[in-house]
């Protein structure tokens, strides 16, 4: 097995010790996204919106699986963890969602959450691409 670590260069630079993915090689090349929080490319995140967050943690999904040589049609699972409830912002969240998966969705897992390990984050998404 070949592993390679993955971190996109156009998206946030992890801030503890993770990469953005890991991609497993042998025939066909999985991937496997480290959770990937609503940070824009320059650092910043909006501490306060669930959907900006949202919005940026899926398009840093999208740069990350990209830079694996992907595209968002080989992710195969995604499991999203929000802190606020999800009935206030759902159909918010959802039309961010539907941007990046339009048909062949990926499985996917929904979790609320206590809290994250940074208290700013509202959301934050893990993926697994499939690419070969």
């Amino acid at each position: 097995m070949i592993q390679e670590h993955i971190n996109a260069e156009d998206a946030y630079a992890p801030p503890w010790q993770f990469n953005h993915a890991v991609k497993v090689t042998e025939g066909t090349s999985m991937i496997f996204m480290s959770a990937l929080a609503g940070y824009e490319p320059d650092g910043t995140l909006n501490e306060s919106d669930i959907v900006a967050q949202g919005e940026a943690a899926f398009e840093n999904m999208k740069k990350v699986v990209e830079a694996a040589g992907g595209t968002v049609a080989d992710i195969v699972k995604t499991t999203v963890y929000i802190r606020q409830d999800f009935r206030e912002n759902s159909a918010a969240l959802r039309a961010v969602r539907s941007r990046y998966f339009t048909k062949n969705f990926p499985a996917s897992t929904l979790i609320q959450v206590a809290g994250f390990a940074n208290p700013e984050y509202l959301i934050q998404i893990e993926a697994i691409a499939v690419i070969g």
